[in-house]
């Protein structure tokens, strides 16, 4: 059992696959919302793609073992998830849990890190700091802060089902609330001030940007919630800071979650392909990250 400095208990869990031989460790950290791991449909999809590694995932501050709200993104969440869960909070016990496993015999030093949206923030932060062989981002664009994303996602939507201005939300108003109160528990949006006022500047891009990990950043171009526009800015950041370690993968027409116009979702598909690109980085080594031809 891991406790943080507080005394609350971190709740985590590890498969390994059935073999005698040492394997590395893939991270799953999943997005939004206060529903365990254990009952998180995509993190169990996500599993099946890489069945050669050990799978590590980490429920957030606050969500016990099973727990799995109707809906895990209003304000119905335990007030301990409420006053302290942040990504900041999710990074520190990912860090914890590893410290923890760094002497495991059956761990060959390998580290994957995934994760889908807010999950692929908090993997862009663990990205540099763990460094980790791989790194694959779901939904998660990283060229914006999320506060920008943010208002970018609120605002398309305000547009899309013909809000009058007037009636849109005051998002800056209650960002300056969050940035003056980031201890509150209150919440906005379903997330706690303390939550907003831990993320909304933070850019995943000037995270990954310190990694010399294997990057993959996948995005669907129909996404209304992390924009392309958002992953497209991170691929140009790459390209101007002369960093040849992303791979970027576009899917015409998929939404956040990789579903096509008709509903049906890809998702699968998606994380099969991942996990191909994800044997190849891990055969061929660490990749170069600097454009610029040897002299």
């Amino acid at each position: 059992m891991l406790k943080r400095a507080d005394g609350s208990v971190i709740n985590w869990y590890l498969e390994k696959p059935q073999t005698t031989e040492k394997t590395g460790l893939v991270i799953l950290a999943q997005g939004s919302g206060c529903q365990s791991v254990t009952a998180n449909k995509n993190i169990k999809l996500a599993r099946s793609a890489f069945p050669d590694l050990a799978a590590l995932t980490v429920d957030k501050y606050g969500v016990e073992t099973g727990d799995n709200p109707a809906n895990p993104f209003d304000e119905k969440c335990s007030a301990a998830f409420s006053a302290h869960h942040t990504m900041t909070q999710r990074v520190e016990d990912y860090l914890q849990v590893l410290e923890s496993l760094k002497q495991a015999p059956w761990w060959n030093g390998q580290l994957v890190l995934f994760g889908g949206s807010e999950g692929g923030d908090v993997a862009a932060w663990l990205a540099a700091k763990t460094k980790a062989d791989a790194v694959i981002l779901l939904s998660t664009g990283g060229g914006m802060s999320f506060g920008e994303m943010v208002k970018q996602s609120i605002h398309g939507e305000m547009l899309l089902n013909k809000v009058p201005k007037e009636h849109w939300p005051q998002v800056d108003k209650e960002f300056a609330h969050a940035r003056a109160n980031p201890q509150s528990s209150e919440t906005w949006a379903g997330s706690s001030y303390r939550f907003w006022a831990d993320a909304i500047d933070h850019r995943p891009v000037d995270a990954m940007l310190q990694s010399d990990a294997a990057l993959l950043l996948i995005q669907g171009s129909a996404d209304t919630s992390t924009p392309v526009s958002n992953a497209r800015m991170t691929l140009d950041m790459f390209d101007k800071a002369k960093r040849c370690n992303l791979t970027y993968w576009e899917f015409a027409g998929y939404s956040h979650g990789m579903q096509d116009a008709q509903g049906t979702s890809h998702m699968a598909d998606v994380f099969a392909q991942a996990g191909f690109w994800l044997k190849q980085q891990l055969a061929n080594g660490k990749p170069v990250v600097s454009c610029t031809p040897a002299q």
